[in-house]
């Protein structure tokens, strides 16, 4: 039998490699790197890809040349699935989402694991999943690019905008990877976000049943207009007050909307979603209040790792704002952050993009200080706010494997230089 290969070490190739060897199948590792542990890429062979590796990767290159078949771990692992799955994509959003589903149904008693992009490996507990458990699949484009089959019971598309062209290439390519997370679905739900017209655009492709939310259009299929959630589907009509929901920021009320949308295609009702959410708490790193002092609140949205995400990051502010942008490149542009910039914001960056995020705040006449590290913008934007208040805002708009090793100790690092400051400015 020729042998499997699983290309990338890391978690997600580690996992799928020990579920490959449960299964009794033979399979070796490949990286760039270190190459083969033996063997080599055959004709007809199969290659399942993690996430990090791109299509432009030079294994994947020569596997193509002499006819090898690839798959990833999702479309490896969704047949040995015997719960239902959810599945969330999006550029921004999907952990948020993701965390809120799963959330609900365990409040409501449901058997519930959350598996995926950046977390437990999909391959590590698949083969544990009993049938009366659902999957919660946080989906990233990387996974979904190589997908031909996958088709998960329901699945969430938050939005799309511009992310990963690094990876992906174009566009188009990402789009269409963003799309393979319902497009083989002949049953089952498919819900959009009726407020981003690329994921209208996508929903066309969609041959299940689609059910839309939205915060702007209240005949939405799950809609909220400030007071009230109202959910209509063929079967369900009903309405319940979530006054709380306005409590949360404008993108995490959108969020809670998809949550409600897919726990109801689930099975749960509408007043339990909302019960549920009342007890829900926001992952760390995601616009997160770490510190206030001397008139000056510090936000971590380190999480915001594009443009799309620190956008919509600036529109839960409407003035006196320090941001700190930056880290490792993902060939996006910068423009849409500087468009939507509150008045009078004072802007920092730092990292391997900061000259290209200076360079693009000029064309709007906004000087961006550049700065070697993070630790000293913030240290910049404290005494720029200090007598008057304001926010400091950490939302990099750019991934941070430029000198971190995530988002979190991204976001820990500004804590820790938060911390210091603090005790440098309340010493008696």
């Amino acid at each position: 039998m020729t042998d499997i290969i699983v290309y990338g070490r890391g978690k997600t190739g580690q996992s799928v490699m020990s579920l490959l060897q449960k299964l009794h199948q033979s399979a070796v590792f490949y990286d760039d790197v270190k190459g083969f542990d033996r063997g080599g890429f055959t004709s007809g062979g199969l290659v399942v890809l993690s996430p990090g590796i791109p299509p432009t990767a030079k294994g994947v290159i020569e596997a193509r040349k002499i006819g090898a078949q690839f798959c990833c771990e999702l479309e490896l692992c969704f047949p040995l699935c015997r719960g239902k799955c959810i599945s969330v994509t999006g550029t921004n959003g999907k952990t948020t989402v993701c965390e809120m589903i799963h959330h609900i149904l365990r409040c409501v008693g449901k058997k519930s694991v959350l598996l995926g992009n950046g977390g437990v490996p999909f391959s590590s507990r698949v083969l544990d999943v009993s049938y009366d458990e659902t999957v919660v699949l946080e989906s990233s484009s990387f996974q979904l690019a190589f997908c031909k089959k996958f088709a998960p019971y329901i699945s969430v598309l938050t939005n799309v905008a511009s992310d990963h062209l690094n990876w992906h290439g174009t566009v188009q390519n990402y789009r269409s990877a963003k799309a393979n997370n319902f497009l083989r679905q002949q049953d089952g739900f498919a819900i959009f976000n009726g407020d981003d017209e690329n994921v209208v655009a996508l929903s066309e492709k969609c041959r299940s049943v689609k059910l839309f939310y939205s915060l702007r259009d209240n005949d939405a299929n799950c809609s909220f207009d400030g007071e009230f959630v109202t959910v209509k589907t063929k079967d369900i009509r009903c309405k319940r007050q979530a006054k709380f929901l306005k409590n949360f920021a404008l993108h995490n009320q959108s969020n809670a909307l998809a949550a409600i949308s897919a726990c109801v295609c689930a099975g749960v009702c509408l007043a339990d979603c909302l019960r549920a959410l009342q007890t829900f708490r926001l992952s760390p790193h995601r616009l997160q209040k770490i510190s206030s002092f001397c008139g000056v609140d510090f936000v971590d949205d380190s999480k915001a790792t594009n443009v799309h995400a620190t956008v919509s990051a600036l529109k839960c502010f409407s003035q006196d704002l320090a941001l700190i942008l930056g880290g490792s490149d993902k060939g996006e542009s910068y423009d849409e952050i500087f468009l939507n910039l509150p008045p009078d914001s004072v802007v920092t960056a730092a990292g391997q993009t900061a000259s290209d995020i200076r360079q693009c705040g000029g064309k709007y006449g906004v000087e961006v200080r550049v700065f070697d590290d993070i630790k000293k913008a913030v240290t910049y934007c404290f005494y720029a706010l200090k007598g008057r208040g304001g926010t400091v805002l950490m939302s990099n708009a750019c991934a941070s494997f430029d000198s971190f090793g995530g988002f979190e100790e991204r976001g820990e690092y500004f804590a820790k230089a938060v911390e210091e400051l603090k005790v440098e400015n309340t010493e008696i």
